[in-house]
């Protein structure tokens, strides 16, 4: 058996990311498997060529149906690669069913330190949630957004949690809105998994404060470093979640989308991850000169928190 299999669905506008998160995955993690599902025939070609090690490449031709090509016609673009994501874990779980666990990884994950720390907290365990554990001023974003952020969402090889994710991928095929729909309590991929609880058994919500740390709660924790290890608060940071990371060029970005980042995860958390990014798309740009994709207009009205290196 092998001891990881991840998924994780990626455009050609999220190449920077994606290779940041390989890479810091692959210094952390030893027995895995990174099933990447390329939603354009771009960033395919590109990642064909580039033949990152630990990894397997799928195209969206691999995974399609009817369903998943009327899905395709009549939704956006995003809503489309979020339905993607437990269209990719479905796939996999079902055709590649020599692992122990199965986990979706969202593209802007950032790994600090080994990921059989999540799975560790509940071995036996089927499901593995993590809560968004919003800071005071998000808050209200739980009515909108939902309990749980689907960047990561863990499976131990069962019945269980082959039949949950069925029936995550069949909710999503059937609506998955970009703009929130509070009624009902759907937005994109990610409001399903709320009902697991409900509906399956085995289901763990995840303790570690250091399992999707991002802009949405990094302000209520202390940020420190030890012994090569980041700690939010006494928890070592697994992963980071980059989300609202625009990339300017290679750099300058902007670190967030509602309020500036404080001074210790700017210097412990962002600036490694920066200069990651700023690695990552000169290798892209020495080899592919005339890729562009990836990069954000500086628009004044969505820059929060700028920084240049």
């Amino acid at each position: 058996m092998n001891r990881f299999y991840f998924t994780t669905v990626v455009s050609s506008e999220y190449l920077y990311k994606m290779l940041v998160m390989h890479q810091t995955l692959r210094h952390h993690c030893t027995d895995f498997t990174l099933f990447i599902l390329c939603a354009d025939d771009e960033i395919y070609r590109i990642l064909q060529e580039l033949k990152l090690p630990d990894t397997k490449l799928l195209s969206v031709q691999d995974v399609e149906n009817d369903a998943i090509r009327k899905a395709k016609a009549d939704r956006s673009y995003l809503e489309f690669c979020w339905t993607l994501k437990p269209v990719t874990l479905n796939h996999v779980m079902k055709h590649y069913q020599d692992a122990d666990y199965y986990a979706h990884l969202d593209g802007d994950l950032c790994f600090f330190t080994e990921p059989d720390h999540i799975f560790n907290e509940a071995p036996e365990a089927s499901l593995y949630l993590v809560e968004h554990r919003y800071s005071s001023r998000f808050q209200n974003y739980e009515n909108q957004h939902g309990r749980f952020n689907t960047g990561f969402v863990g499976c131990r090889n069962t019945e269980i949690a082959k039949k949950a994710v069925q029936w995550w991928e069949e909710r999503c095929l059937e609506r998955c809105p970009e703009k929130p729909d509070v009624m009902h309590k759907v937005y994109g991929d990610q409001r399903y998994v709320e009902r697991w609880p409900e509906l399956f058994e085995d289901v763990h919500s995840i303790n570690g404060k250091g399992v999707n740390a991002a802009a949405w709660n990094i302000e209520k924790y202390r940020v420190s470093r030890g012994n090569k290890q980041v700690y939010v608060d006494q928890d070592q940071l697994v992963f980071y979640h980059f989300s609202g990371f625009k990339i300017l060029e290679e750099n300058e970005f902007n670190l967030s989308w509602f309020y500036p980042i404080k001074e210790d995860a700017v210097n412990i958390i962002y600036l490694p991850y920066m200069h990651l990014i700023k690695e990552n798309i000169k290798k892209i740009r020495r080899i592919y000169p005339a890729f562009q994709r990836g990069l954000h207009e500086r628009n004044p009205a969505f820059i929060v928190h700028r920084y240049k290196l």
